[in-house]
Protein backbone atom coordinates (compact mmCIF):
# COMPACT_ATOMS: atom_id res chain seq x y z
CA UNK A 1 0.00 0.00 0.00
CA UNK A 2 3.00 2.33 -0.02
CA UNK A 3 2.05 3.60 -3.48
CA UNK A 4 -0.98 5.36 -2.02
CA UNK A 5 1.09 6.95 0.73
CA UNK A 6 3.65 8.13 -1.83
CA UNK A 7 0.98 9.56 -4.12
CA UNK A 8 -0.99 11.35 -1.43
CA UNK A 9 2.08 12.67 0.38
CA UNK A 10 3.31 14.02 -2.94
CA UNK A 11 -0.03 15.72 -3.50
CA UNK A 12 0.22 17.20 0.00
CA UNK A 13 3.62 18.75 -0.72
CA UNK A 14 2.46 20.03 -4.11
CA UNK A 15 -0.64 21.60 -2.51
CA UNK A 16 1.52 23.41 0.03
CA UNK A 17 3.73 24.86 -2.69
CA UNK A 18 0.89 25.67 -5.07
CA UNK A 19 -0.46 28.23 -2.60
CA UNK A 20 2.44 30.46 -3.68
CA UNK A 21 0.91 30.71 -7.15
CA UNK A 22 -1.74 33.09 -5.81
CA UNK A 23 0.80 35.85 -5.13
CA UNK A 24 1.39 38.64 -7.62
CA UNK A 25 5.12 38.77 -6.93
CA UNK A 26 6.96 36.70 -9.53
CA UNK A 27 9.72 36.04 -6.98
CA UNK A 28 7.22 34.14 -4.79
CA UNK A 29 5.00 32.56 -7.45
CA UNK A 30 8.02 31.22 -9.35
CA UNK A 31 9.01 29.23 -6.26
CA UNK A 32 5.54 27.69 -6.25
CA UNK A 33 5.78 26.78 -9.95
CA UNK A 34 9.27 25.30 -9.68
CA UNK A 35 8.55 23.46 -6.43
CA UNK A 36 5.31 21.92 -7.71
CA UNK A 37 7.00 20.76 -10.91
CA UNK A 38 9.79 19.14 -8.93
CA UNK A 39 7.31 17.34 -6.66
CA UNK A 40 5.22 16.09 -9.60
CA UNK A 41 8.34 14.90 -11.43
CA UNK A 42 9.63 13.14 -8.33
CA UNK A 43 6.22 11.56 -7.75
CA UNK A 44 6.12 10.13 -11.28
CA UNK A 45 9.66 8.85 -10.86
CA UNK A 46 8.88 7.26 -7.46
CA UNK A 47 5.86 5.39 -8.83
CA UNK A 48 7.38 4.21 -12.12
CA UNK A 49 11.15 4.27 -12.55
CA UNK A 50 12.06 3.49 -8.94
CA UNK A 51 9.92 0.29 -8.61
CA UNK A 52 11.19 -0.93 -11.98
CA UNK A 53 14.78 -0.36 -10.92
CA UNK A 54 14.25 -2.08 -7.57
CA UNK A 55 12.66 -5.04 -9.34
CA UNK A 56 15.66 -5.36 -11.65
CA UNK A 57 18.17 -5.13 -8.81
CA UNK A 58 16.35 -7.53 -6.51
CA UNK A 59 18.33 -8.37 -3.37
CA UNK A 60 21.42 -6.75 -4.89
CA UNK A 61 19.96 -3.40 -3.85
CA UNK A 62 21.28 -4.18 -0.35
CA UNK A 63 24.83 -4.66 -1.58
CA UNK A 64 27.41 -2.43 0.08
CA UNK A 65 24.82 -1.41 2.69
CA UNK A 66 25.99 0.06 5.96
CA UNK A 67 23.67 -2.35 7.77
CA UNK A 68 25.51 -5.33 6.31
CA UNK A 69 28.86 -3.80 7.25
CA UNK A 70 27.66 -3.20 10.82
CA UNK A 71 26.40 -6.78 11.10
CA UNK A 72 29.75 -8.14 9.94
CA UNK A 73 31.39 -6.02 12.61
CA UNK A 74 28.99 -7.43 15.20
CA UNK A 75 27.26 -4.06 15.78
CA UNK A 76 23.50 -3.84 15.40
CA UNK A 77 22.62 -0.16 15.89
CA UNK A 78 19.00 -0.62 14.78
CA UNK A 79 18.23 -3.75 16.74
CA UNK A 80 15.07 -3.26 18.71
CA UNK A 81 14.55 0.31 17.51
CA UNK A 82 10.95 -0.43 16.55
CA UNK A 83 10.27 -1.76 20.03
CA UNK A 84 11.76 1.37 21.57
CA UNK A 85 9.47 3.61 19.54
CA UNK A 86 6.52 1.41 20.45
CA UNK A 87 7.38 1.72 24.14
CA UNK A 88 7.56 5.50 23.76
CA UNK A 89 4.12 5.55 22.14
CA UNK A 90 2.61 3.38 24.87
CA UNK A 91 4.14 5.53 27.61
CA UNK A 92 2.65 8.62 25.97
CA UNK A 93 -0.77 7.01 25.57
CA UNK A 94 -0.78 5.75 29.16
CA UNK A 95 -0.98 9.36 30.41
CA UNK A 96 -1.93 11.38 27.31
CA UNK A 97 -2.99 14.55 29.13
CA UNK A 98 0.28 14.66 31.10
CA UNK A 99 2.09 14.75 27.75
CA UNK A 100 -0.35 16.86 25.75
CA UNK A 101 -0.63 19.84 28.10
CA UNK A 102 3.10 20.57 28.69
CA UNK A 103 3.98 19.93 25.03
CA UNK A 104 1.26 22.32 23.87
CA UNK A 105 2.44 24.90 26.42
CA UNK A 106 6.02 24.54 25.15
CA UNK A 107 5.04 24.97 21.49
CA UNK A 108 2.85 27.98 22.28
CA UNK A 109 5.67 29.52 24.33
CA UNK A 110 8.17 29.01 21.50
CA UNK A 111 5.67 30.46 19.03
CA UNK A 112 4.72 33.51 21.15
CA UNK A 113 7.39 35.83 19.63
CA UNK A 114 5.48 35.50 16.36
CA UNK A 115 3.00 38.06 17.72
CA UNK A 116 5.83 40.61 17.43
CA UNK A 117 6.33 39.88 13.74
CA UNK A 118 7.06 42.99 11.67
CA UNK A 119 7.79 42.51 7.99
CA UNK A 120 9.89 44.72 5.76
CA UNK A 121 11.36 44.66 2.27
CA UNK A 122 15.15 44.67 2.72
CA UNK A 123 17.75 46.84 1.08
CA UNK A 124 21.44 46.22 0.33
CA UNK A 125 22.24 45.98 4.06
CA UNK A 126 21.25 42.27 3.97
CA UNK A 127 24.37 41.45 1.98
CA UNK A 128 27.63 40.59 3.74
CA UNK A 129 30.19 43.23 4.62
CA UNK A 130 32.86 43.53 1.95
CA UNK A 131 30.45 43.33 -0.98
CA UNK A 132 30.85 46.51 -3.04
CA UNK A 133 27.16 47.32 -3.46
CA UNK A 134 26.44 46.80 0.23
CA UNK A 135 29.39 48.86 1.47
CA UNK A 136 28.56 51.71 -0.93
CA UNK A 137 24.93 51.71 0.22
CA UNK A 138 25.92 51.79 3.90
CA UNK A 139 28.37 54.63 3.21
CA UNK A 140 25.68 56.66 1.45
CA UNK A 141 23.28 56.16 4.34
CA UNK A 142 25.73 56.83 7.18
CA UNK A 143 28.36 59.25 5.86
CA UNK A 144 26.19 61.51 3.72
CA UNK A 145 22.91 63.29 4.26
CA UNK A 146 20.33 60.66 5.19
CA UNK A 147 17.81 59.71 2.50
CA UNK A 148 19.36 61.72 -0.34
CA UNK A 149 19.63 58.67 -2.60
CA UNK A 150 16.38 56.99 -1.49
CA UNK A 151 13.67 59.69 -1.52
CA UNK A 152 9.93 59.09 -1.53
CA UNK A 153 9.08 60.17 -5.08
CA UNK A 154 5.78 61.84 -5.96
CA UNK A 155 4.71 62.36 -9.56
CA UNK A 156 2.02 65.06 -9.81
CA UNK A 157 0.06 65.42 -13.03
CA UNK A 158 -1.44 68.88 -13.48
CA UNK A 159 -4.06 70.31 -15.80
CA UNK A 160 -2.53 72.91 -18.08
CA UNK A 161 0.78 74.62 -17.52
CA UNK A 162 2.78 73.39 -14.46
CA UNK A 163 4.25 76.89 -14.13
CA UNK A 164 0.90 78.66 -13.87
CA UNK A 165 0.18 80.51 -10.65
CA UNK A 166 -2.75 78.22 -9.73
CA UNK A 167 -0.75 75.03 -10.18
CA UNK A 168 2.26 76.54 -8.44
CA UNK A 169 0.11 77.48 -5.45
CA UNK A 170 -1.47 74.01 -5.22
CA UNK A 171 1.82 72.13 -5.55
CA UNK A 172 3.68 74.49 -3.21
CA UNK A 173 0.97 73.86 -0.59
CA UNK A 174 1.22 70.11 -1.23
CA UNK A 175 5.02 70.23 -0.84
CA UNK A 176 4.59 72.08 2.46
CA UNK A 177 2.27 69.32 3.71
CA UNK A 178 4.82 66.69 2.73
CA UNK A 179 7.60 68.55 4.49
CA UNK A 180 5.47 68.72 7.65
CA UNK A 181 5.17 64.94 7.95
CA UNK A 182 7.06 63.28 10.78
CA UNK A 183 10.14 61.67 9.27
CA UNK A 184 10.40 63.96 6.22
CA UNK A 185 13.42 66.27 6.35
CA UNK A 186 12.62 68.40 3.34
CA UNK A 187 10.97 68.31 -0.09
CA UNK A 188 12.75 69.03 -3.37
CA UNK A 189 10.56 70.37 -6.18
CA UNK A 190 10.27 73.40 -8.50
CA UNK A 191 8.11 74.97 -5.78
CA UNK A 192 10.46 74.36 -2.84
CA UNK A 193 12.20 77.74 -2.97
CA UNK A 194 14.15 79.71 -0.39
CA UNK A 195 14.78 83.41 0.03
CA UNK A 196 18.26 84.08 -1.46
CA UNK A 197 19.03 86.64 1.23
CA UNK A 198 17.67 85.01 4.41
CA UNK A 199 17.62 81.36 3.38
CA UNK A 200 14.07 80.99 4.73
CA UNK A 201 11.67 78.65 2.92
CA UNK A 202 9.10 80.59 0.92
CA UNK A 203 5.44 80.10 1.73
CA UNK A 204 3.03 78.78 -0.93
CA UNK A 205 1.68 82.32 -1.41
CA UNK A 206 5.17 83.71 -1.98
CA UNK A 207 5.93 80.92 -4.46
CA UNK A 208 2.68 81.68 -6.28
CA UNK A 209 3.58 85.36 -6.49
CA UNK A 210 6.99 84.52 -7.94
CA UNK A 211 5.51 82.25 -10.61
CA UNK A 212 2.90 84.91 -11.44
CA UNK A 213 5.69 87.35 -12.33
CA UNK A 214 7.04 87.41 -15.89
CA UNK A 215 10.40 85.68 -16.16
CA UNK A 216 12.14 88.99 -16.91
CA UNK A 217 10.78 90.52 -13.70
CA UNK A 218 12.19 87.89 -11.37
CA UNK A 219 15.58 88.37 -9.72
CA UNK A 220 18.28 86.77 -11.86
CA UNK A 221 19.32 84.34 -9.12
CA UNK A 222 15.72 83.27 -8.47
CA UNK A 223 15.02 82.85 -12.20
CA UNK A 224 18.13 80.70 -12.62
CA UNK A 225 17.04 78.50 -9.70
CA UNK A 226 13.50 78.10 -11.03
CA UNK A 227 14.77 77.26 -14.52
CA UNK A 228 17.19 74.64 -13.17
CA UNK A 229 14.47 73.07 -10.99
CA UNK A 230 12.00 72.95 -13.85
CA UNK A 231 14.54 71.27 -16.10
CA UNK A 232 15.21 68.65 -13.42
CA UNK A 233 11.67 68.06 -12.10
CA UNK A 234 9.16 68.95 -14.86
CA UNK A 235 8.30 66.84 -17.91
CA UNK A 236 5.28 68.03 -19.86
CA UNK A 237 2.35 68.19 -17.42
CA UNK A 238 4.07 65.95 -14.84
CA UNK A 239 6.01 67.37 -11.91
CA UNK A 240 8.32 65.35 -9.70
CA UNK A 241 8.62 66.02 -5.97
CA UNK A 242 11.29 64.28 -3.84
CA UNK A 243 10.45 63.88 -0.15
CA UNK A 244 13.77 63.35 1.61
CA UNK A 245 13.28 61.19 4.71
CA UNK A 246 15.63 60.51 7.57
CA UNK A 247 14.09 57.05 7.94
CA UNK A 248 15.56 53.86 6.48
CA UNK A 249 13.43 53.27 3.35
CA UNK A 250 13.15 49.57 4.19
CA UNK A 251 11.93 50.18 7.73
CA UNK A 252 8.26 49.73 8.68
CA UNK A 253 8.19 53.39 9.79
CA UNK A 254 9.10 54.55 6.28
CA UNK A 255 6.70 52.22 4.47
CA UNK A 256 3.87 53.26 6.79
CA UNK A 257 4.25 56.86 5.56
CA UNK A 258 3.27 55.88 2.01
CA UNK A 259 -0.50 55.56 2.60
CA UNK A 260 -0.41 58.84 4.56
CA UNK A 261 1.20 60.61 1.59
CA UNK A 262 -1.23 59.03 -0.85
CA UNK A 263 -4.14 60.23 1.28
CA UNK A 264 -3.11 63.90 0.96
CA UNK A 265 -5.37 65.62 -1.54
CA UNK A 266 -4.06 68.24 -3.96
CA UNK A 267 -6.13 71.20 -5.15
CA UNK A 268 -6.76 72.33 -8.72
CA UNK A 269 -7.55 68.80 -10.00
CA UNK A 270 -3.97 67.57 -9.63
CA UNK A 271 -3.45 63.80 -9.34
CA UNK A 272 -0.45 62.16 -7.69
CA UNK A 273 1.45 58.85 -7.79
CA UNK A 274 3.85 57.84 -5.02
CA UNK A 275 6.94 55.75 -5.77
CA UNK A 276 10.44 55.09 -4.47
CA UNK A 277 11.87 52.27 -2.36
CA UNK A 278 9.49 52.84 0.55
CA UNK A 279 6.47 52.76 -1.78
CA UNK A 280 7.74 49.56 -3.41
CA UNK A 281 8.06 47.96 0.02
CA UNK A 282 4.60 49.14 1.08
CA UNK A 283 2.93 47.89 -2.10
CA UNK A 284 4.66 44.52 -1.78
CA UNK A 285 3.43 44.13 1.79
CA UNK A 286 -0.11 45.17 0.84
CA UNK A 287 -0.23 42.77 -2.11
CA UNK A 288 1.15 39.98 0.06
CA UNK A 289 -1.37 40.71 2.81
CA UNK A 290 -4.28 40.67 0.36
CA UNK A 291 -3.34 37.29 -1.09
CA UNK A 292 -2.08 35.59 2.06
CA UNK A 293 -5.51 34.60 3.52
CA UNK A 294 -6.48 32.98 0.21
CA UNK A 295 -3.15 31.15 -0.11
CA UNK A 296 -3.26 29.86 3.47
CA UNK A 297 -6.97 29.02 3.27
CA UNK A 298 -6.58 27.17 -0.04
CA UNK A 299 -3.65 25.19 1.32
CA UNK A 300 -5.45 24.20 4.53
CA UNK A 301 -8.73 23.28 2.86
CA UNK A 302 -7.15 21.37 -0.02
CA UNK A 303 -4.90 19.43 2.37
CA UNK A 304 -7.83 18.60 4.62
CA UNK A 305 -9.82 17.31 1.62
CA UNK A 306 -6.91 15.15 0.46
CA UNK A 307 -6.54 13.67 3.95
CA UNK A 308 -10.27 13.00 4.16
CA UNK A 309 -10.26 11.20 0.83
CA UNK A 310 -7.33 9.09 1.99
CA UNK A 311 -8.52 8.24 5.51
CA UNK A 312 -12.31 8.71 5.34
CA UNK A 313 -12.28 10.60 8.63
CA UNK A 314 -13.18 14.10 9.77
CA UNK A 315 -11.01 14.12 12.89
CA UNK A 316 -7.79 13.12 11.12
CA UNK A 317 -7.70 16.08 8.68
CA UNK A 318 -8.59 18.62 11.38
CA UNK A 319 -6.03 17.20 13.80
CA UNK A 320 -3.35 17.09 11.10
CA UNK A 321 -3.93 20.73 10.16
CA UNK A 322 -3.83 21.86 13.80
CA UNK A 323 -0.67 19.87 14.54
CA UNK A 324 1.04 21.28 11.48
CA UNK A 325 0.06 24.85 12.35
CA UNK A 326 1.48 24.33 15.84
CA UNK A 327 4.90 23.28 14.54
CA UNK A 328 4.90 26.08 11.94
CA UNK A 329 3.93 28.75 14.48
CA UNK A 330 6.66 27.53 16.82
CA UNK A 331 9.24 27.81 14.04
CA UNK A 332 7.98 31.30 13.16
CA UNK A 333 8.30 32.33 16.79
CA UNK A 334 11.87 31.07 16.84
CA UNK A 335 12.48 32.94 13.57
CA UNK A 336 11.37 36.25 15.10
CA UNK A 337 13.30 35.63 18.31
CA UNK A 338 16.52 34.86 16.45
CA UNK A 339 16.57 37.17 13.45
CA UNK A 340 14.20 40.05 14.27
CA UNK A 341 15.16 40.31 17.93
CA UNK A 342 18.82 39.61 17.15
CA UNK A 343 19.41 36.66 19.47
CA UNK A 344 22.19 34.21 18.46
CA UNK A 345 23.52 36.78 15.96
CA UNK A 346 27.05 36.19 17.23
CA UNK A 347 26.72 32.44 16.65
CA UNK A 348 24.99 32.59 13.28
CA UNK A 349 27.06 35.60 12.16
CA UNK A 350 24.47 38.07 10.92
CA UNK A 351 23.57 41.70 11.51
CA UNK A 352 20.07 41.86 13.03
CA UNK A 353 17.35 43.71 11.16
CA UNK A 354 14.50 45.49 12.99
CA UNK A 355 12.04 43.46 10.95
CA UNK A 356 11.52 40.03 9.37
CA UNK A 357 12.20 39.88 5.64
CA UNK A 358 8.86 40.02 3.81
CA UNK A 359 8.05 36.95 1.74
CA UNK A 360 10.09 34.56 3.86
CA UNK A 361 7.24 33.57 6.23
CA UNK A 362 4.82 32.62 3.45
CA UNK A 363 7.51 30.71 1.55
CA UNK A 364 8.39 28.83 4.72
CA UNK A 365 4.73 28.15 5.45
CA UNK A 366 4.15 26.57 2.05
CA UNK A 367 7.25 24.39 2.14
CA UNK A 368 6.93 23.36 5.79
CA UNK A 369 3.21 22.65 5.50
CA UNK A 370 3.80 20.35 2.56
CA UNK A 371 6.62 18.50 4.31
CA UNK A 372 4.61 18.21 7.51
CA UNK A 373 1.65 16.73 5.64
CA UNK A 374 4.12 14.33 4.04
CA UNK A 375 5.10 12.98 7.47
CA UNK A 376 1.46 12.95 8.56
CA UNK A 377 0.39 10.81 5.60
CA UNK A 378 3.28 8.41 6.16
CA UNK A 379 2.50 7.91 9.86
CA UNK A 380 -1.28 7.84 9.67
CA UNK A 381 -1.33 5.48 6.69
CA UNK A 382 0.53 2.89 8.72
CA UNK A 383 -1.67 3.49 11.77
CA UNK A 384 -4.83 3.09 9.70
CA UNK A 385 -3.58 -0.15 8.19
CA UNK A 386 -3.04 -1.57 11.67
CA UNK A 387 -6.36 -0.25 12.95
CA UNK A 388 -8.31 -1.80 10.07
CA UNK A 389 -6.69 -5.11 10.88
CA UNK A 390 -6.95 -5.08 14.70
CA UNK A 391 -9.71 -2.53 15.51
CA UNK A 392 -7.54 -1.60 18.51
CA UNK A 393 -6.81 2.14 18.37
CA UNK A 394 -4.08 2.12 21.03
CA UNK A 395 -2.25 -0.85 19.55
CA UNK A 396 -2.56 0.60 16.05
CA UNK A 397 -1.01 3.92 17.10
CA UNK A 398 1.86 2.16 18.84
CA UNK A 399 2.48 -0.11 15.87
CA UNK A 400 2.24 2.72 13.36
CA UNK A 401 4.72 4.85 15.28
CA UNK A 402 7.09 1.90 15.73
CA UNK A 403 7.02 1.07 12.01
CA UNK A 404 7.46 4.62 10.71
CA UNK A 405 9.34 6.58 13.39
CA UNK A 406 12.73 5.40 12.19
CA UNK A 407 11.94 6.32 8.58
CA UNK A 408 10.48 9.70 9.59
CA UNK A 409 13.43 10.46 11.86
CA UNK A 410 15.96 9.54 9.18
CA UNK A 411 14.20 11.61 6.53
CA UNK A 412 13.88 14.51 8.97
CA UNK A 413 17.59 14.38 9.82
CA UNK A 414 18.42 14.59 6.12
CA UNK A 415 16.23 17.65 5.65
CA UNK A 416 17.39 19.30 8.87
CA UNK A 417 20.98 18.86 7.72
CA UNK A 418 20.20 20.37 4.31
CA UNK A 419 18.23 23.30 5.73
CA UNK A 420 20.74 23.92 8.53
CA UNK A 421 23.50 24.23 5.94
CA UNK A 422 21.73 27.38 4.72
CA UNK A 423 22.83 28.97 7.99
CA UNK A 424 26.33 29.14 6.48
CA UNK A 425 25.10 31.54 3.79
CA UNK A 426 26.30 35.13 4.01
CA UNK A 427 22.94 36.58 2.95
CA UNK A 428 20.47 36.82 5.81
CA UNK A 429 17.54 36.04 3.48
CA UNK A 430 18.82 32.52 2.81
CA UNK A 431 20.05 32.10 6.37
CA UNK A 432 16.59 32.94 7.73
CA UNK A 433 14.76 30.45 5.52
CA UNK A 434 17.23 27.64 6.25
CA UNK A 435 17.27 28.05 10.03
CA UNK A 436 13.51 28.50 10.24
CA UNK A 437 12.72 25.41 8.18
CA UNK A 438 15.32 23.31 10.03
CA UNK A 439 13.65 24.20 13.33
CA UNK A 440 10.19 23.46 11.93
CA UNK A 441 11.13 20.04 10.55
CA UNK A 442 12.94 19.12 13.77
CA UNK A 443 9.94 20.06 15.92
CA UNK A 444 7.49 18.39 13.57
CA UNK A 445 9.32 15.08 13.29
CA UNK A 446 10.08 14.78 17.01
CA UNK A 447 7.78 16.59 19.40
CA UNK A 448 4.68 16.65 17.20
CA UNK A 449 4.86 13.19 15.61
CA UNK A 450 6.30 11.29 18.60
CA UNK A 451 4.41 13.01 21.44
CA UNK A 452 1.42 15.03 20.27
CA UNK A 453 0.07 12.61 17.67
CA UNK A 454 -0.04 9.54 19.97
CA UNK A 455 -1.48 11.62 22.83
CA UNK A 456 -4.29 13.14 20.76
CA UNK A 457 -5.10 9.88 19.00
CA UNK A 458 -5.33 8.10 22.34
CA UNK A 459 -7.73 10.74 23.66
CA UNK A 460 -9.91 10.60 20.54
CA UNK A 461 -9.98 6.81 20.44
CA UNK A 462 -12.33 5.43 17.79
CA UNK A 463 -13.45 8.97 16.93
CA UNK A 464 -10.19 9.23 14.99
CA UNK A 465 -11.82 7.26 12.20
CA UNK A 466 -15.35 8.62 12.35
CA UNK A 467 -17.19 10.51 9.62
CA UNK A 468 -20.93 11.09 8.99
CA UNK A 469 -22.60 8.23 7.17
CA UNK A 470 -22.85 9.85 3.71
CA UNK A 471 -19.26 11.10 3.82
CA UNK A 472 -18.01 7.76 5.08
CA UNK A 473 -19.78 5.93 2.27
CA UNK A 474 -18.40 8.41 -0.24
CA UNK A 475 -14.83 7.87 1.01
CA UNK A 476 -15.30 4.09 1.05
CA UNK A 477 -16.61 4.18 -2.51
CA UNK A 478 -13.46 5.97 -3.65
CA UNK A 479 -11.36 3.22 -2.05
CA UNK A 480 -8.31 5.32 -1.18
CA UNK A 481 -8.06 4.19 2.45
CA UNK A 482 -5.32 1.80 3.53
CA UNK A 483 -6.10 -1.85 4.17
CA UNK A 484 -3.36 -4.43 4.64
CA UNK A 485 -3.30 -7.77 2.91
CA UNK A 486 -4.70 -10.35 5.33
CA UNK A 487 -1.59 -12.46 4.80
CA UNK A 488 0.67 -11.51 7.72
CA UNK A 489 3.75 -12.16 5.63
CA UNK A 490 2.78 -9.37 3.25
CA UNK A 491 3.05 -5.71 3.99
CA UNK A 492 4.77 -6.36 7.31
CA UNK A 493 7.65 -4.02 6.60
CA UNK A 494 7.57 -0.29 7.23
CA UNK A 495 5.48 1.64 4.77
CA UNK A 496 7.65 4.01 2.78
CA UNK A 497 6.05 7.36 2.10
CA UNK A 498 6.99 10.47 0.21
CA UNK A 499 9.31 11.60 3.00
CA UNK A 500 11.78 8.96 1.92
CA UNK A 501 11.44 9.87 -1.74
Amino acid sequence: TSGKAVAFSGFAVAIGLSGLLLFKSSAISSIGVAGSLVVIGTLVYALTFLPATLGMLGHRVNSLSLGGLFRRLGWRPNAGSGHRWERVARVVMRRPLYVLVPVLAFLLLVGSPFFRLVQGVPDASIYPAGMGSRDAYIALQTEFATGETTPIIVLATVQGDPTSAANATALADYAAQLAGLDGVTRVESPYSLTDPTTGAVLTPDQVSQLYALPAASRPAQVEATITALQQAYVRGTTVRLNAISRLDPASPQATSMVPTIRAISVANGITTQVGGESAIGHDFLVAQGERMPFAIGLTLIASAIVLFLLFGSLAIPLKAVVMTLLSISASFGALVWIFQDGNLSNILHFTPLPYTIAGNPIIMFSVIFGLSMDYEVLLLSRIQEAYRRTRDNTAAVAEGLARTAGVITGAALIMVSVFASFALADTITIKTIGVGMAIAVLLDATIVRVLLVPATMRLLGHWNWWAPGPLQRFADRLGFDHVEDPDPTLGSGPTLGGAVG
